[in-house]
């Protein structure tokens, strides 16, 4: 990836794929989107700190518009910020929540996103929201997917647990990452089916008694619990298939969350059938996303920045 040598990347974050056969790539952890040519050559750069009008506190998540425009989560401004093409301002969108993640279902978007209603303390602890929102035309059309457990019958869980989506077609897949199968969505937001089941090396989470951490010298079990269980921490939909990563948590820092990639699963998206399982990846890499291809960041730490985009394989 071409870099200008006064605005270098800090770190990789979010990613999507264009319809161009470029992408775009958030960093991690500073305010800047950047729009890419298929070549990896550097097209435009966007992006400043603040709470004001077209700023950023750090990018969530990018998806690309049905015009071409890039569209950018910053889930503390609770909104969408639309780009232009290149990656110039165009308008900024209020959402009634917290957006995690977007991506683009035909001319609407499809957000993981939690409403925001108020209730606060442990009544949130006995709800279980709907997290995958359809937008259509600036509003939400439907809401479907809920939390798929409550919080206070599984203590912990909830700082561990993520959603990865993907959407092809009509179709939303979204699954917990603790815990099997995907879910599969329709474009009313229907549940028409599931699809997955784990491999016999993937090892699921503990259920923890309230209060297992309460200690701080709990912090060498807090280690230890990350290095016993597995996560899926992407959902990718590439051409007819669908790709699971299978991930850990990093033990060595465990109050960073971050998950660190070691395998694939791919399933036929249409038929559910499983194809593939425990395909290794390498040490240190890290999926960024799934379109035409599955584009691997190769060293998720250090540059040079290197993208491989990975064909699979049709039989």
């Amino acid at each position: 990836m071409e870099e200008d040598a006064a605005d270098s990347i800090a770190e990789i974050g979010a990613f999507a794929e264009r319809a161009n056969g470029g992408f775009l790539v958030a960093d991690r952890l500073l305010p800047r989107v950047r729009s890419y040519a298929e070549d990896g050559r550097l097209e435009a750069a966007f992006g400043r700190f603040g709470e004001g009008p077209f700023e950023f506190r750090r990018i969530d998540g990018v998806a690309e518009g049905p015009s071409g425009q890039a569209i950018v989560v910053d889930r503390r401004l609770q909104g969408l910020t639309y780009l232009t093409q290149d990656l110039q301002p165009d308008r900024q969108v209020s959402l009634p929540g917290v957006p995690y993640n977007v991506q683009s279902m035909n001319a609407d978007l499809v957000l993981h996103m939690q409403i925001t209603d108020g209730d606060e303390g442990f009544s949130r602890l006995l709800r279980r929201p709907a997290l995958v929102h359809r937008l259509t035309g600036g509003a939400v059309a439907w809401s479907s997917y809920q939390f798929p457990f409550v919080q206070i019958e599984r203590p912990y869980w909830g700082s561990y647990v993520r959603f990865p989506m993907a959407v092809a077609g009509d179709s939303v897949f979204v699954m917990s990452s603790l815990r099997y199968p995907v879910s599969i969505l329709n474009g009313s937001g229907d549940t028409v089916g599931t699809m997955g089941v784990p491999s016999a090396s993937f090892r699921p989470i503990p259920v923890l008694e309230r209060g297992a951490f309460s200690d701080p010298r709990d912090y060498t079990a807090l280690s230890d619990l990350f290095a016993s269980f597995d996560v899926i921490d992407r959902v990718d939909a590439v051409g007819s298939r669908l790709v699971l990563t299978q991930a850990r948590f990093d033990d060595t820092r465990p109050t960073r969350f971050r998950p660190l990639h070691s395998s694939l699963e791919v399933y036929d998206r249409h038929t559910g059938a499983k194809l593939y399982e425990d395909v290794p990846l390498p040490a240190g890499s890290r999926v960024l996303g799934g379109g035409r291809f599955l584009y691997l960041l190769l060293d998720m730490d250090f540059p040079p920045w290197r993208i491989a985009k990975l064909r699979l394989r049709e039989e």
